[in-house]
């Protein structure tokens, strides 16, 4: 189990972004402490990883410009509605 400190630091980021994460119940975690109050936040290692690897986002492809059309060998634009 992570403190706050140390999933912080294996996710490259800062404390106060761990704590927002956790506030908006993004980021799977335990409280522990009496009802009522605070606690302490712990995490679970393989849930902080499951939860980096949903933020990943691939990269795209670079689109190719679409072909133009040519009329006697100049290139014209072709307006579509």
């Amino acid at each position: 189990m992570l403190t706050v400190q140390l999933a912080a630091e294996k996710a490259g980021v800062s404390k106060s972004l761990v704590y927002i994460w956790v506030e908006k119940n993004v980021l799977p975690h335990f409280r522990l402490g009496k009802p009522g109050s605070r606690g302490t936040i712990r995490i679970d290692e393989s849930d902080l990883k499951t939860f980096l690897d949903s933020l990943k986002r691939a990269k795209r492809p670079k689109e190719s410009p679409p072909p133009a059309h040519r009329t006697n060998g100049i290139f014209r634009h072709i307006n579509v509605r």
